[in-house]
């Protein structure tokens, strides 16, 4: 073979595997992007049920939303977050008798520090100085009228 040939073969061969492994990057990325997003979605779908439940303990739909949600993570979510998000569960149930506010909003936090760490939001993130605590909807109509206030 002339070296010409040979130069020509080696040249169409490496823009063949350049091309290859630039396909095979992008679809990987577009994969890893596409389960981040899902991801993301799962916990929006959570953390959105959370603060139903926050609003009105008694509604059966928010409860079946938080069932349904909590249910999904637990495909999805890595094993930090599930444990994270069963340690709130254990504190929220209704048999727990000695429940805590102090300790469900402790709980929380960890919940949503694990969740910003499973997103990669976690960069910088200080668990000793972080708050959070869940916003619900409307105000319940069933509130006196002083304590409407003391919540605006």
């Amino acid at each position: 073979m002339s070296d010409g040939i040979i130069v020509a073969s080696i040249t169409a061969a490496a823009s063949i595997l350049g091309a290859a492994i630039t396909y095979m990057l992008t679809k990987r990325h577009e994969r890893v992007a596409q389960w981040q997003n899902d991801k993301l979605n799962h916990y929006k779908v959570l953390f959105s049920a959370l603060s139903d439940i926050s609003v009105d303990e008694t509604d059966k739909q928010a409860h079946r939303n938080l069932a349904l949600a909590v249910n999904t993570i637990a495909l999805v979510a890595p094993q930090y977050v599930i444990k994270a998000l069963m340690a709130l569960h254990d504190e929220a149930k209704y048999t727990n008798v000695q429940k805590s506010a102090d300790r469900y909003d402790e709980l929380l936090k960890s919940l949503l520090l694990a969740v910003r760490k499973d997103i990669g939001r976690a960069k910088g993130d200080e668990a000793e100085t972080f708050v959070f605590h869940l916003m619900g909807g409307p105000i319940p109509k069933q509130l006196p009228a002083n304590q409407k206030e003391k919540i605006r």
